[in-house]
């Protein structure tokens, strides 16, 4: 299939990409992590249907819509393009392409792959869909020599609780080298756990998150609940208390 023809399928199909279907060609990784001295790293599918599958694959910067033509990530897949057959894997190499990227700190790119059905795998009239299931993870480039770990950068988080134009906000400070990818945070009154709609938190940055919809009010926590996401997709529950 061409780019061209990938593309086109690709618009025909843009309302099912996320809705209720299930893959069946899955990235074993949740994520990657690209050490800045890698010459490559390695992605592994396996199709767990009864079909074949074509693959595409391609990289962004950070553009959910992007397709092939437009790729601008500083990666390359090889291959870009392939079949995998029912019940069997597919390795693919990605390699670092870019440079003169931030060396005291990580930096974030996005994977995505698209699954294409055979033509004739699609029943009924001539007229049928085809359906292209779209995944995409985060890439990590991780520069050498970062201090301290990636593991370690829930105790590098901080917090504070502020009231700001009539909404409450949890401002959530990463003093590390490293993503803090959260995916959920509450502040605590009394036994009470009050929740915030969280978001990933660059290196050496700030993120200010709102109250979630109909909760009641944080006023008087003193402690924060979060949880993170480590580099295997394994979570992580922390927490800490909140500064004044």
């Amino acid at each position: 299939m061409t780019n061209k023809g990938f593309c086109q399928s690709l618009c025909l199909t843009a309302a099912l990409l996320a809705g209720p279907a299930m893959a069946s060609v899955v990235m074993l990784n949740t994520r990657v992590i690209y050490p800045a001295d890698a010459q490559s790293q390695t992605v592994q599918f396996t199709n767990q249907g009864d079909i074949p599958y074509v693959m595409q694959m391609w990289t962004d910067v950070n553009n959910p819509s992007s397709t092939p033509e437009n790729a601008d990530g500083p990666f390359v897949t090889v291959p870009a393009l392939f079949r995998v057959e029912p019940k069997s894997g597919q390795s693919v190499r990605l390699v670092f392409t870019g440079k003169d990227l931030p060396q005291d700190r990580e930096s974030v790119f996005y994977l995505n792959s698209a699954q294409i059905p055979p033509k004739n795998a699609v029943s009924g009239a001539e007229n049928q869909m085809l359906v292209v299931l779209r995944n995409r993870v985060k890439i990590f480039y991780r520069p050498k020599n970062l201090p301290g770990s990636a593991d370690g950068v829930g105790g590098q988080l901080r917090f504070s609780l502020r009231q700001q134009g009539g909404q409450w906000r949890l401002n959530a400070y990463n003093d590390s080298s490293y993503y803090a990818s959260v995916i959920d945070a509450a502040v605590l009154v009394g036994k009470r756990a009050v929740p915030f709609k969280t978001d990933m938190i660059a290196p050496k940055s700030r993120a200010s998150w709102p109250l979630l919809p109909r909760t009641s009010s944080p006023a008087g926590a003193q402690k924060v609940t979060f949880t993170l996401i480590n580099d295997y997709g394994g979570h992580i529950k922390a927490e800490a208390r909140l500064s004044q």
